[in-house]
């Protein structure tokens, strides 16, 4: 580096040395830092003729990266962050109040973190673009060093400029290991970093500008070693394992393929047309699946890598992906779909009950729902036909690991096949999969179980396992247990089974709603009465201080095994101050003049 700090990289970006480097591509006396270190950069700006500051684009959240950002924040530079690590630039005095010290198997980096909130201009979402002065910096979900990294490529002077973080510091090393392991024992980070380093790769960039480390301007040697040094690694503390990226579809059929390494298998029929279908999307593997390894910490969600649609193409002649049809609603199984719809333009197509959580997920409080918005394109009834590229299948309504659920039936290259979810799991001894807060009934099992018994597929592509040769004994044992489960149910519960089984019966709908003060809310009372007789419900909302809902109490008239919704609107003072960000409010139910109290809830999120 020279004596000023800053080293020149091209006409209009340099680099300069810090507690980690900070990158600014310059347009006149304005630019745009990539990472900000301790802030020294801002002494040093008028050196390379920069007078303002227009924003700072952060690649993780990192201490070491951020460090200075309440400085900029003063000088009222804006700050961009990642998406999934927004909340630890401008909510880190909660996280640090909240987070659990002792106990402790989730062994991320978070700790360096920021210790003081900074303010936060907006998020760098994956798969996006920020734009400034006709430079895009294209995002890239990079993980790895840290589970919400990221890298942005923008093309600077001419050539095609990756800003990595810290996914390498040079050809074949890292910055650190121990930020990489992220659950006790595990390897998990490493092999996010070797399947984000071959995302990367398929970008082509020209030039690597990491966080440590001086900018590498061979990225294909640079990329390829270090990816050979941490498969290297990964294979040594996993008994010989393949990463993610190294693992084939298993060909089932000549027009079926299975992802059986995926966090939830996901099934791919393909035609001679080089046209496909896909049966569920989601992540790479389970290890991948951050849920699955439970190191979520509050506020953070699921965070979908791009994998396998690169060997689609290549190896198995798949020229587009038409459509993705989901088992059902769960956030391992549909994950990828919003990457299908927006960098591929693929449809989904579901069964018509799937729709409303798909589209509206903050509508329940249900299991497992993906928070970001799914649009379907195309649904489909209990019994309906679809046809596509020479093949037809049918689709049913099959409730029981969840009541949004179908399965569908159909003949490929002459084999009967059925696409069943998370319902079926012959090698747990068909023993019925059973979530009260996906919407159990007492003969949900059942129903299911009917229609497998009239099937009879001999291939059964379920949602976490493969099976061929399927013997009509395996949904013979699945129907028994399932009325075995009826049976208990009626026999455990007092009164109505369905009431003991689900938690749900009344909602407010929408489970989440966000406002500000003086905000009016359009809200829902749904009700299910599982009775064989008519019934009247009264319902008044337990609500903070000074809000009104009008009606002050809702009247609801419920068929006989009926579900009815009836309106409520809820008003926020304009002089509330929300205590906390998130705040609860209650129904209150009576039924027939019997009083059951606070059975249901919702919550209002505060907009800042």
């Amino acid at each position: 580096m020279n004596a000023s700090r800053w080293q020149r990289l091209s006409d209009h970006f340099y680099c300069f040395a810090d507690i980690c480097n900070v990158y600014a591509v310059v347009d006149g006396s304005e630019a745009v830092l990539v990472d900000f270190g301790s802030g020294a950069a801002l002494d040093h700006l008028g050196e390379i003729g920069v007078g303002r500051v227009a924003a700072i684009l952060h690649t993780h959240h990192h201490r070491d990266q951020c460090q200075g950002d309440a400085r900029a924040a003063a000088d009222g530079i804006p700050i961009w962050a990642p998406e999934h690590e927004r909340r630890l630039f401008e909510r880190a005095e909660l996280f640090w109040a909240s987070k659990q010290l002792y106990d402790m198997y989730n062994v991320r980096n978070t700790y360096f973190s920021l210790t003081r909130d900074v303010p936060i201009a907006g998020s760098l979402e994956d798969f996006g673009v920020w734009a400034w002065e006709g430079i895009e910096f294209a995002v890239l979900p990079t993980p790895g060093h840290t589970a919400g990294s990221l890298t942005l490529l923008a093309m600077v002077d001419g050539q095609r400029v990756a800003f990595t973080g810290d996914l390498l510091y040079a050809a074949g090393k890292v910055q650190t290991m121990y930020d990489m392991q992220y659950n006790y024992g595990a390897s998990d980070g490493v092999e996010m970093a070797i399947l984000s380093l071959k995302n990367l790769a398929r970008r082509e960039p020209q030039l690597l500008c990491p966080s440590h480390g001086e900018p590498m301007a061979d990225p294909p040697a640079a990329i390829q070693r270090t990816r050979e040094n941490l498969t290297s690694f990964f294979r040594l503390m996993t008994a010989g394992m393949a990463p993610a990226d190294e693992i084939d579809f298993v060909p089932v059929l000549p027009h079926l393929l299975a992802a059986t390494y995926a966090c939830s298998y996901f099934y791919v029929i393909t035609s001679d047309s080089g046209k496909a279908l896909l049966v569920d999307f989601g992540a790479p593997n389970f290890a991948l699946f951050q849920p699955g390894n439970k190191h979520f910490e509050d506020g953070e969600r699921v965070r979908f890598m791009e994998h396998s649609l690169d060997r689609l193409q290549r190896q198995y002649g798949v020229r587009q992906i038409q459509a993705v049809l989901p088992s059902h609603y769960h956030d391992d199984h549909v994950n990828g779909i919003p990457y299908l719809q927006r960098q591929l333009g693929v449809e989904c197509w579901a069964f018509e009950n799937m729709r409303e959580i798909l589209e509206n997920p903050r509508g329940e409080l249900i299991g497992c729902v993906l928070p970001t918005p799914i649009a379907v394109q195309r649904t489909f009834g209990d019994g309906e036909r679809l046809g596509w590229e020479g093949f037809e299948f049918t689709i049913h309504y099959t409730p029981g690991h969840a009541d949004y659920h179908m399965g569908m039936f159909g003949q490929i290259d002459g084999h009967a096949v059925a696409f069943s979810g998370d319902n079926l799991f012959p090698l747990s001894a068909s023993t019925p999969s059973l979530i009260y807060r996906n919407h159990v009934h007492k003969t949900s099992h059942q129903q299911t179980a009917r229609l497998y018994q009239e099937y009879m597929p001999e291939i059964l592509c379920g949602g976490h396992d493969l099976q061929r040769e399927v013997k009509p004994r395996v949904y013979n044992a699945f129907a028994a247990k399932a009325l075995q489960l009826t049976q208990l149910f009626e026999t455990l519960l007092p009164g109505e089974a369905n009431y003991g089984l689900e938690p749900s019966w009344t909602q407010i709908y929408p489970y989440q709603s966000a406002a500000h003060p003086g905000d009016d809310l359009a809200l829902q009372i749904r009700m299910t009465n599982y009775l064989g007789r008519r019934a009247i419900a009264e319902v008044t909302l337990a609500l903070p201080h000074g809000w009104t809902a009008t009606p002050p109490t809702v009247r609801l008239e419920l068929a006989g095994q009926g579900r009815t919704t009836a309106p409520v609107r809820v008003h926020i003072p304009a002089s509330y101050i929300f205590p906390y960000p998130r705040v609860a409010i209650a129904a209150d139910v009576t039924i027939d003049g019997r009083r059951l109290g606070q059975i249901t809830e919702a919550t209002v999120e505060r907009i800042d």
